[in-house]
């Protein structure tokens, strides 16, 4: 099997990312709600993890790659790398099984529920701050005022997913959505819409524009179990 007795996964500054993730920590300071925790888990991967996952070779997976079958980027020396919301994609919707390092994996998750989301019917800030809690073990997760400055914060901060409310003023929901899930540089972030009526007509557009999970107010005491199933973690 390809990659063997290599490193299972490869940091960002071993894939040549450092810069990156020095700009990550500058862009987050003193904006989000909590301090930004140490993300224990690379943001990318390389050929060689993906060629052991999936049990084949390099030139599959530069084959796959320059095919189109995966999304995928080139550092400056033209190496691919593999964000982890793709791989996962790519093994559920070809039949591979997720491999226990994708799953045991934890992912990035950015939380900006506005008051609207309350005011919906839906946790107040002190239950969503619970939730939050019982996110940790699980998840790094980041918690925003609103959707506009966890939005400003996704190229910086890289999460893999993003939980915000359908009626929060400071963004234009469904519009907002498919802008998100149009352009290359956030469109891999799994989009988690809150709203007060997962049937209502709100919901439908922004399932439309691309939301990943459309989630009510109500029932945010679950959002960790669905993150769980989007993301593909144990």
């Amino acid at each position: 099997m390809a990659g063997r007795g290599r490193p299972a996964l490869t940091s960002p500054a071993r894939a040549g990312a450092q810069p990156e993730t020095k700009a990550r920590g500058r862009a987050g300071e003193g904006r989000p709600r909590g301090a930004a925790p140490a993300l224990g888990r690379p943001l990318l991967y390389t050929a060689q993890d993906l060629a052991r996952f999936c049990e084949v070779d390099l030139k599959t997976i530069h084959h796959w790659a320059d095919g189109g079958k995966i999304a995928h980027h080139r550092t400056e020396g033209r190496h691919l790398r593999f964000r982890r919301n793709h791989v996962v994609a790519f093994l559920r919707r070809h039949g591979y099984p997720l491999h226990a390092e994708l799953a045991a994996a934890r992912p990035t998750v950015f939380f900006a529920l506005a008051s609207a989301a309350s005011s919906a019917g839906g946790a107040d800030d002190a239950s969503q701050g619970e939730i939050v809690k019982k996110l940790a073990p699980r998840f790094a997760v980041r918690r925003f005022d609103n959707a506009v400055t966890a939005i400003a914060h996704l190229i910086a901060g890289e999460p893999d997913a993003l939980v915000v409310a359908l009626d929060d003023p400071t963004w234009s929901g469904p519009r907002a959505a498919h802008a998100l899930k149009s352009a290359a540089a956030t469109s891999w972030v799994a989009l988690v819409v809150v709203t007060a009526d997962a049937n209502g007509a709100g919901a439908s557009a922004a399932r439309e524009a691309g939301a990943d999970l459309v989630i009510e107010a109500s029932e945010l005491p679950r959002v960790g179990g669905e993150l769980t199933r989007v993301l593909g973690i144990g």
